[in-house]
């Protein structure tokens, strides 16, 4: 352990800066004895470091650049072109004197146990914990931001900015570095010795914030003896930051200056924004709007691919982000109507206890879809970091989302009767889609079900951008709509069996919502049609519902003329006198047939008479029909008392048959 700390005198004129050595106080050792080691000499001069990005050097300290310019910290600030802007941010790298709008502070238990007071200490290309300190101090450093630019016309998805840093513990015990944002909201944490480290944190707010570095050497348990006297055996241990940077600042500097869209006036602090809905078109360096339901991620929106499409189910609002108006239709034609359950909705958790035995429950409240303008809902905490109750009973703490949870710790006879509230989180900032597919991008709603394993017919997939130690991409909320027509007005909101509070780790949250407005409105084909029979010459058509759907129109019954007799008896009538008039056909056609025969039986008769009387041999008859080329020359058959008309006739008949008369 070292009983003497370095640190660094500002910059003179020269550039140069004196390595300077002090005891850490109170001093509890002493140098006159033999083998004691002497405080080092101070004052050995060495170069400056550079002034971190958009500083200069002036008056032989680092100040951020003035308006409308940029500086890499090596050299002077320069004016940023025509159409361009300071692209503003906090970026500190080197530590000889304490960069603006930061503290360090050293907490102790009670009055004892901090080397310094600030606890935290500049070593030139880093800062650190400093050595010295009791085992039970936190040791705090603190960067405040007191706003960001260009983000009231974005949409609430949007990143506004992103704060970044480089760290590394050296720890022989359990230490313990939190990263916090404002009062108490743990981002992530690192325990134990470390080495270099790079983490980045995204925050979609433009409020004031404070960011906060809290070390502390060991678990409190460790950090006395059992007389209750402070320890000093991890003195040594600390935590190291080397660098810490923040974007889009109001405050600090600029490095760089960013493209500006043409026509925006150069104020020497930001450009004007594009309008809600517009990007940068990287040829023209004008502004152009986005296609219909699309909505604007970025803070900078530069090119086409800026404006990115509501997911299924939604539509943009002004291009800023994405609802539902609780109307649905699906690729197979069903249409659901959830208005009558838009609003604030409540539903309260589980029981649960502290370790100490203190009660509390999780409080939800959602908002399942409505309107644009009035789509969120807010969970508030009424107690301060102290417990305290303000004087309205609701501080400024609290969250507004579409979903969110808040513990509630109930009302005791210490607290004056109040419920206290604290740490509302949000559960769902925006709206991701709204689908009967059970798998969506990251969500899958097939995980959990109902107890008869109803997963649900729609889906509502929520996101949360607001990450945590135990949830770096934020949070998701699946809320599944389940079709029971005997579950009228709201309907209940279900947790799963098998999750505590509808979670099982905290980042994945699951509802089910039960109700006759999760059913899908009845459509024709939902009907099964219904015919009366013939009555006096008319007929009605009836529509009964044949699937569980909501009737919003019924179809009306239907009357039309008809005959009294049935439509089956009717087919078989036609079927009859169809086959009557073929049969009459047939009979028709043989019967004519019939006739041409017996006619030329008849002459063939009455030939062959006559050839007996006149004793002339006839040649045998080769058929009783007529050729084909033949017509008939008689339609009926004639007899004559004339006999040797008769003979003359057929002799003649006969000599043209064979060319020759008989002697």
């Amino acid at each position: 352990m070292r009983d003497y700390f370095q640190t660094h005198t500002a910059c003179d004129e020269n550039k140069e800066t004196q390595i300077m050595y002090q005891w850490i106080k109170p001093k509890v050792c002493l140098e006159d004895l033999e083998g004691a080691v002497h405080l080092p000499a101070s004052g050995v001069k060495t170069s400056c470091p550079p002034c971190n990005l958009g500083m200069y050097y002036t008056n032989s300290t680092c100040e951020f650049c003035p308006p409308n310019t940029f500086s890499n910290g090596n050299q002077p600030c320069r004016p940023c072109q025509a159409s361009t802007t300071p692209d503003r941010g906090l970026s500190y790298k080197w530590w000889n004197t304490m960069p603006p709008f930061l503290t360090a502070d050293c907490f102790p238990n009670d009055d004892t146990g901090c080397a310094t007071p600030t606890g935290w200490q500049l070593a030139g290309d880093h800062i650190h914990s400093g050595t010295g300190h009791a085992d039970d101090v936190y040791l705090v450093l603190s960067l405040t931001v007191s706003g960001f630019r260009s983000v009231t016309q974005l949409g609430t998805k949007a990143e506004v900015g992103r704060v970044t840093f480089e760290f590394e513990l050296q720890c022989t015990s359990d230490c313990i570095l939190f990263f916090i944002k404002d009062k108490d909201m743990v981002i992530k944490s690192w325990t134990g010795d470390t080495k270099t480290t790079h983490f980045s944190y995204v925050f979609y707010s433009d409020k004031p914030t404070i960011f906060r570095w809290a070390f502390t050497k060991t678990q409190w348990d460790k950090a006395f003896t059992i007389t209750g006297k402070k320890k000093y055996d991890f003195a040594d241990d600390m935590a190291i930051i080397r660098s810490i940077a923040v974007t889009n600042t109001k405050d600090g500097g600029a490095s760089a200056c960013k493209p500006c869209p043409l026509g925006s006036p150069n104020d020497g602090n930001s450009c004007i924004p594009c309008p809600a809905g517009n990007y940068i078109d990287t040829k023209t360096s004008k502004c152009k709007e986005c296609p219909s339901n699309t909505v604007v991620q970025e803070s900078n929106p530069y090119d086409l691919k800026s404006c990115e499409k509501c997911g299924s189910g939604t539509r943009a609002k002004d291009h800023q982000f994405c609802y539902s108006d609780c109307k649905l239709t699906l690729p197979n034609q069903q249409t659901f109507d959830f208005s009558a359950l838009q609003g604030w909705h409540s539903m309260r958790g589980s029981n649960l206890f502290t370790g100490s035995g203190t009660a509390f429950y999780h409080s939800f409240n959602l908002s399942l879809c409505g309107s644009p303008d009035d789509y969120s809902v807010i969970c508030t905490n009424n107690a301060t970091s102290g417990g305290v109750l303000e004087d309205d009973g609701v501080n400024e703490d609290g969250v507004k989302a579409a979903i969110c949870r808040t513990t509630v710790i109930p009302s005791s006879s210490t607290d004056g009767g109040h419920a206290l509230t604290a740490q509302s989180v949000s559960l769902g900032d925006h709206l991701v889609a709204v689908t009967n597919e059970t798998l969506y991008e990251k969500f899958n709603a097939e995980l959990t079900s109902l107890a008869n394993g109803d997963t649900g017919t729609v889906h509502f997939y929520f996101h949360s951008l607001s990450s945590t130690q135990a949830c770096p991409d934020g949070r998701n909320t699946i809320i599944s709509m389940h079709c029971n027509l005997t579950y009228t007005g709201k309907g209940a909101i279900l947790m799963p069996a098998s999750y505590l509070d509808g979670t099982s780790d905290g980042c994945t949250f699951h509802f089910h919502w039960v109700s006759m407005y999760s059913c899908p409105i009845c459509a024709e084909s939902d009907y099964a049609v219904v015919m009366e029979q013939c009555k006096k010459g008319v007929q009605n058509t009836h529509y009964i519902k044949a699937k569980k759907c909501i009737e919003v129109t019924k179809p009306a019954m239907k009357t039309q003329e008809c005959r009294m007799l049935p439509f089956e008896i009717q087919l078989v009538i036609a079927a009859a006198v169809f086959v009557a008039l073929i049969l009459c056909i047939l009979v028709v056609h043989f019967w004519k047939k019939n006739r041409k025969l017996e006619y030329k039986y008849s002459k063939l008769s009455q030939r062959q008479t006559h050839s007996e009387k006149e004793d002339i041999e006839l040649p045998a008859a080769e058929t009783c029909a007529i050729d084909d080329d033949e017509e008939e020359q008689y339609d009926s058959v004639e007899f004559s008392n004339s006999s040797s008309s008769t003979g003359k006739k057929l002799f003649n008949k006969l000599k043209a048959m064979t060319g020759k008369v008989r002697v």
